[in-house]
């Protein structure tokens, strides 16, 4: 049998290769059977598995927005009451995930503490505690600061 990921059933149904599609009850969910002018095919995910609908409205908007209309649903196999998928457990997106997450706790504590330190030097602005430097003394600190990094020996070696 045949197998058809949702763009390449899009570009058959286009080329008027598609004949009929069918929803056809698996266990808990539904598959969406296609013939095709070379013959049967079932719709699969990115990993070439079937692609399962445990609701077959999501699988009649699919169709829907391949602009095909009208389908016959097989409800021979399809058992109401099992579970419509089986969880397939992913590892490598778990630690993925997790690492995200930590990264995503490290920035937002990054951020209160930069926005801390911040509204500190406002408020020292305010009560007296912090200057602002005028513009002599910024030109004068900058010159200070670039003559000392140029006097620096150069960490390139040939």
């Amino acid at each position: 049998m045949q197998t058809l990921n949702l763009q390449q059933l899009k570009a058959a149904t286009l080329a008027g290769g598609v004949i009929d599609i069918s929803l056809r009850g698996d266990g808990g969910a539904f598959v969406i059977n296609v013939q095709t002018q070379r013959g049967d095919a079932v719709m699969v995910t990115t990993r070439k598995q079937p692609r399962r609908f445990a609701d077959p409205r999501k699988a009649l908007q699919v169709l829907h927005s391949i602009n095909w209309h009208q389908c016959r649903i097989d409800t021979t196999h399809w058992q109401p009451d099992a579970p419509a998928t089986r969880k397939l457990t992913r590892p490598d997106r778990r630690a993925a995930l997790k690492a995200a997450h930590e990264a995503a706790a490290a920035d937002a504590d990054y951020d209160r503490w930069f926005h801390a330190r911040v509204q500190a030097a406002l408020d020292g602005i305010q009560d007296g505690s912090n200057r602002l430097l005028d513009q002599q003394e910024i030109a004068t600190r900058r010159a200070t600061l670039r003559a000392r990094l140029e006097s620096m020996p150069s960490s390139t070696t040939p």
